[in-house]
């Protein structure tokens, strides 16, 4: 498989990793857009915070997860930053007025509940309403983020979907997070209470019932509980990529973090290799499902 990285700006990392399939692939595209852990240090700086709490936000490892560096056969993406310095899977105008001083462009998404809880494209808060930052920033200051970081991400979203769709005339798009054990641990009732994945479909309208299906099967007989869209339907990727109706399926994919890594020193847990194992079986499986079409 043949990789480009596209860089955003001197002395940093790229922005976005994208790896390109090296024969005709199969129309199957991932996006890993909360794995990145580089964060700038002027904005680590700017914050009360040490690097690990803010790194707390991020999907960590669900890259290796999947085996990206390896990946054949498919279109993939990776952000490289941390979400704590600019969320990819956001909006570009879900722009929070509590922390982003000044007016707002025309149009701003400033009221959405993602906003409201501190969780916009600039995010406001880390997990427990904790703020990021000291002071307030100007629209300048979050433009810069947005346009280092946000907008080669998509770019890159976007050069992968098209090329997936012009060789295979369909996309498959999968979206891969990671999520919290707490989160399901405090979930208000539900199956999602108790998953291992928790399949978002953004309630049937990004993919088929039968990918949702397949995907489900797959984890559950490698012995994981799977919830569907509970308490996590999908975010921005899937609302704006998807179109059924065209040939875009997508599907979002969270992986509880206490299967794989010790969420307190940002650490593998040997029981990674069952999560990976399992992974690297259902992408086959994805493969050879979209080959034979």
């Amino acid at each position: 498989m043949s990789s480009d990285s596209l860089h955003s700006f001197a002395d940093a990392p790229p922005a976005v990793d994208l790896r390109r399939p090296e024969g005709a692939g199969c129309g199957l595209v991932f996006g890993v857009p909360h794995s990145g852990c580089y964060l700038p240090e002027a904005f680590i700086a700017a914050t009360p915070f040490d690097v690990r709490r803010l790194r707390s936000t991020e999907d960590a490892f669900v890259d290796r997860l999947i085996g990206f560096e390896a990946l054949d056969g498919v279109w993939a993406v990776r952000g490289n930053y941390g979400r704590a310095y600019v969320d990819v899977n956001r909006h570009p105008l879900e722009l929070d007025p509590r922390l982003i001083k000044g007016p707002l462009p025309k149009g701003s998404l400033s009221h959405t509940l993602r906003v409201k809880s501190g969780y916009g494209v600039i995010p406001r808060c880390l997990s427990g309403q904790t703020e990021i930052h000291t002071r307030p920033l100007t629209y300048a200051e979050a433009m810069v983020r947005l346009t280092q970081v946000h907008g080669p991400y998509h770019r890159a979203l976007q050069t992968a979907m098209s090329e997936a769709r012009a060789a295979h005339g369909r996309v498959v798009l999968i979206d891969w997070h990671s999520m919290p054990s707490g989160t399901l641990r405090n979930a208000p009732g539900g199956a999602g209470a108790l998953a291992d994945i928790v399949l978002g479909d953004l309630h049937g309208e990004a993919c088929s019932p039968e990918l949702t299906g397949f995907v489900r099967r797959a984890l559950e007989g490698r012995g994981f509980r799977v919830a569907l869209n509970h308490p996590f339907a999908g975010g921005y990727t899937l609302e704006h990529y998807a179109d059924r109706h065209k040939g875009v399926e997508a599907l979002q994919i969270e992986i509880n973090r206490g299967l794989y890594m010790d969420e307190a020193s940002l650490t593998l847990l040997p029981t990674a290799d069952k999560v990976m194992s399992a992974l690297t079986a259902l992408i086959a499986a994805l493969k050879v499902r979209l080959t034979a079409g």
